[in-house]
């Protein structure tokens, strides 16, 4: 029988080289040229007992055989005589190999022998895997890959196999023992070996790969179930029989049960993370009562496997690989849903899930012993990881595109906004020119007009009083032109409010301002300027003037302060600062302008419309402290250039 996929499958048995009556000619064969032959066949077959070469020794005490079996094969449902044998039991096998080879040493490859077994050549024990036993308390199963060496001497090889299952559901020679030359053997397992360690490679740097864009963004689940998938595949591809347990290369020392019980955790709990991965991405194809079923295997598994970690435990893998069927039918069925229905990535998805099917269907077959066929897990799941990552990128890709348009319509509608803004500042600005320019013409047509009419009827009363001294008429005439005096002077008061006249077309005088709130209130305020300016010609110091009126006024009626620094700084630093503190009671005073009363409020006002900045707290040294700062364009001139321009 010739190796036709290097240490999985063989052709079609070749009658010469099939073990008959417990015995295979290799006579003839040219093993030189890297043949690989398959130990197939009758072998000689001695039920419920495990027998050494000593039992063989003599022509005369040689133990009865129960009949030929035919490897490979299991025994279980084997028939001897009116009994039919179970799972569970143990056995001896025996072959004779002749060879005509003078000198040298053959290889053997042992695989997957279920649970424990030995094998002798010539007497010389060659192989062992686990401690073959009469009951599942004296076995200790292991389910390896061994190449043993069987040493020539052109006489024939007698071959003792001695085997024991108590713990697996199928006892006996379930894969081929396989015989060549040494080389071909050890390439191949070689060969096989790094094909293993290849998709293993791929499916772990895909699967940190989705858990590191789960950690950047947390919100979308979906790269965590994959990434978690792509674990436990890789866990179960690195520990099972699916690569030759190709993780005793890296971990020599890892217990062989341990490894199994670790293979089988990642068989059945990657399901359930396959399965919310598919219902992240396609929610409203796939329900949600199927996960709670591969939950509930989960925890079936666990009890199991705390309590019947035997034979029980791998019946209900045997039914969980049945199940793989429903599902993956059920899979087919919903993603070809979500391809009618045009979904992202839902053709890729199918292809490969068409693949993971084939050996969905292939695998528990070669597994059950139903076929003989090679296992395809390992290639097939990673063509269907691959195309769930495509699926994911171009999930991805669409996000990312979407974002793309975006921010383009978010940076177009900022540019819009920008604009807005822009132009909404510049009409602000605009109307508070207009409403300064005026309240100047209505201070002057104040202080010209009727200010000067109060005046003259003023005087014109007083004179009329002085010449009717003594008279009733005279006295209500004194009367008259005293609210009249009063009257002028709360009309002058009213008009250099609103454009004090000796501040003239060129804008307001700070200075004027604090000796006017001074005389009127009696308070000390002193008023200091750092300018390279020999005049301040910011187009806001209009508005400046006007946050420090309301500073001034607020300290002077609600801060009880007896002294107020206004201080005003413009040293070409391209910025113009103005500050007003006091030494009153002071109190703690939001900058938030909806927050403060409407004084507060209309200076965050001003100062937001020539883009300043202002702060009101607490002074240092107590009392309020009011500072605005705002942009200067003319401070950019140099000393010598204001000098010219003056």
């Amino acid at each position: 029988m010739v190796l036709s996929l290097a240490g999985c499958a063989v052709d079609h048995p070749d009658k010469k080289l099939y073990a008959k009556q417990g015995v295979l000619d290799l006579c003839g064969q040219n093993l030189s040229g890297g043949q690989i032959v398959a130990l197939n066949g009758e072998w000689e077959f001695y039920w419920d007992r495990l027998l050494t070469p000593d039992n063989f020794h003599g022509e005369k005490s040689l133990p009865e055989m129960s009949g030929f079996f035919s490897l490979p094969g299991t025994w279980r449902g084997h028939r001897i005589g009116e009994k039919t044998l179970g799972s569970t039991g143990q056995a001896t096998y025996r072959l004779k190999l002749l060879t005509d080879q003078p000198s040298g040493r053959l290889t053997l490859r042992i695989f997957d022998i279920h649970e424990a077994y030995k094998l002798w050549a010539d007497g010389k024990l060659i192989a062992q895997s686990g401690i073959p036993g009469r009951s599942a308390a004296t076995e200790t199963p292991a389910r390896t890959l061994k190449l043993a060496e069987v040493p020539l001497t052109g006489q024939p090889v007698d071959l003792i196999l001695q085997v024991s299952n108590y713990h697996f559901r199928r006892g006996g020679i379930g894969e081929p023992i396989l015989a060549a030359l040494p080389g071909p053997l050890e390439s191949a397992q070689t060969r096989d070996w790094a094909i293993s360690l290849f998709f293993a490679g791929c499916m772990l740097v895909m699967g940190v790969y989705h858990l590191v864009l789960y950690l950047w963004r947390k919100k979308d689940v979906a790269p965590l179930y994959f990434g978690l998938y792509c674990l436990l595949v890789v866990g179960y591809s690195v520990t099972s029989n699916s690569s030759g347990w190709v993780i005793s290369i890296l971990l020599p020392g890892w217990n062989s049960v341990s490894m199994e019980i670790f293979s089988l955790s990642c068989f059945v709990c990657w399901a359930s993370l396959l399965y919310r991965f598919l219902m992240t991405i396609y929610p409203d194809e796939f329900h949600s009562f199927p996960v709670y079923l591969l939950d509930a295997r989960i925890v079936i598994f666990t009890i199991l496997l705390i309590f019947a970690p035997g034979l029980p435990l791998y019946w209900f893998i045997a039914v969980c690989l049945l199940q793989t069927f429903l599902y993956a039918a059920y899979y087919l069925h919903r993603v070809s849903l979500c391809v009618r229905r045009k979904r992202t990535g839902a053709r890729i998805l199918l292809t490969g899930l068409v693949i993971q099917f084939s050996a969905g269907i292939n695998d528990p077959l070669v597994h059950m012993g139903i076929i003989r066929s090679v296992y395809l897990v390992e290639p097939a799941v990673f063509l269907f990881i691959l195309s769930q990552s495509l699926v994911l990128s171009k999930h991805f890709s669409k996000a990312f595109s979407a974002v793309e348009r975006l921010s383009i319509a978010l940076e177009q509608k900022n540019q819009s906004l920008q604009k807005e803004i822009k132009e909404r500042n510049r009409l602000e600005k605009k109307i508070v020119s207009i409403s300064e320019e005026e309240r100047r013409q209505l201070s002057h047509e104040l202080h010209d007009s009727l200010c000067q009419q109060l005046t003259g009827a003023r005087l014109r009363a007083t004179a009329m009083a002085h010449g009717q001294v003594g008279e009733k008429d005279g006295h209500e005439l004194a009367e008259l032109a005293e609210i009249l005096k009063t009257s002028t002077q709360d009309a002058y008061k009213i008009a250099r409010g609103l454009w004090p006249v000796e501040h003239g077309q060129s804008g307001p005088s700070l200075e004027a301002l604090a000796r006017s709130i001074a005389k009127a209130t009696g308070i000390r305020i002193t008023f200091n300027q750092t300018c390279n300016c020999k005049k301040c010609e910011n187009e806001d110091i209009t508005t400046l003037y006007r946050i420090a009126q309301e500073a001034l006024t607020n300290a002077a009626k609600h801060a009880k302060a007896k002294n107020i620094r206004v201080q005003l700084d413009c040293c070409g630093s391209s910025i113009i600062t103005l500050t007003v503190s006091d030494d009153g009671v002071g109190k703690e005073i939001s900058n938030n302008e909806e927050d403060g009363g409407l004084g507060t409020s209309i200076m965050h006002h001003r100062a937001k419309v020539i883009g300043a900045q202002l702060t009101i707290g607490r002074s240092p040294s107590g009392g309020t402290i009011v500072k605005c700062t705002a942009p200067c364009i003319k401070s950019n001139k140099t000393k010598s250039e204001v000098e010219n321009d003056g």
